[in-house]
């Protein structure tokens, strides 16, 4: 599989950081993909290596490479949701994959490119695995989340959470936005609260301080944010954040005097 593109962590004043998104297909040529792509009537025109969608002028490189005998196996491991069904079984019979490469950092490019996987997807593509953030979704369920985007499904799209001694997040730097990170306490509730939490920031593009707090509802706990640099992906790995990471520390049992009427509240700690 493609894993040659690097993300080097950088100020805001340059380039966003890349999103790579690969889709496996039935083409045996680019000339197919590129008669399929014109059949299907999605608005998209290709102008050498570039897929543009011609009402917006949106354009993304795209790469088209032989089949990979490792694909089969980085989709179910990426794709447990959906491992046992005929979508996951189609995968091993791909043609080709097809790679789209586009600049992330904020939801309205994040977006962009969902739409354009799925032109891909309607030309004969068999899935979509998110290099940038390591979560792969079927052809069905990302045709819903491309129709949910004004509901925010690109959180759904791109974020993913590993668990582990630390619950975090990966792949909100597609969004432009932080990653969060917490300790294991050994329950479910450290996922769901980075869920919360990160979906949060994007649905509500709130101004965050270190020192604030945070809980997912009014008898939640409460949890401090401090800053963090977030997990060592190594030199040049996609899933890096260029944006760096929240830490929430737990601070007390259960949230209290919260604004009523809000879910999510934050607050500053005063000393």
């Amino acid at each position: 599989m493609r894993g040659d593109w690097r993300l080097t962590l950088v100020p805001e004043s340059l380039p966003p950081p890349s999103i790579v998104l690969c889709v496996p297909g039935i083409w045996s040529s680019r000339n197919e993909l590129v008669e399929a792509v014109v059949r299907s009537g999605s608005g998209y025109m290709f102008a050498g290596q570039i897929l543009m969608h011609m009402p917006t002028g949106q354009a993304f490189e795209l790469e088209f490479h032989a089949p990979d005998p490792r694909m089969g196996a980085a989709f179910r491991a990426a794709g447990p949701h959906w491992r046992d069904t005929p979508a996951m079984d189609a995968i091993g019979s791909h043609a080709s994959v097809v790679y789209l490469v586009g600049p992330g950092g904020s939801s309205g490019n994040a977006e962009a490119l969902m739409l354009a996987a799925a032109a891909l997807l309607n030309a004969g593509g068999l899935g979509v695995k998110l290099e940038s953030s390591g979560v792969a979704h079927s052809p069905a369920d990302w045709r819903e989340l491309c129709a949910n985007v004004h509901l925010f499904s690109a959180h759904r799209a791109y974020v993913l959470y590993i668990t582990g001694p630390q619950v975090y997040s990966c792949g909100m730097h597609c969004l432009g936005l932080r990653d969060a990170i917490v300790d294991n306490d050994g329950t479910p509730e450290a996922v769901e609260l980075l869920r919360v939490f990160t979906r949060y920031m994007f649905t509500e593009s709130p101004t965050l301080r270190a020192g604030q707090t945070f809980s997912a509802d009014n008898h939640a706990p409460v949890y401090r944010l401090n800053d963090d640099p977030g997990p060592d992906y190594g030199d040049g790995s996609l899933y890096a954040n260029p944006y760096g990471c929240w830490r929430l520390e737990r601070v007390s049992t259960l949230s209290t005097s919260k604004p009523p009427g809000w879910r999510a509240a934050l607050r500053r700690l005063v000393s």
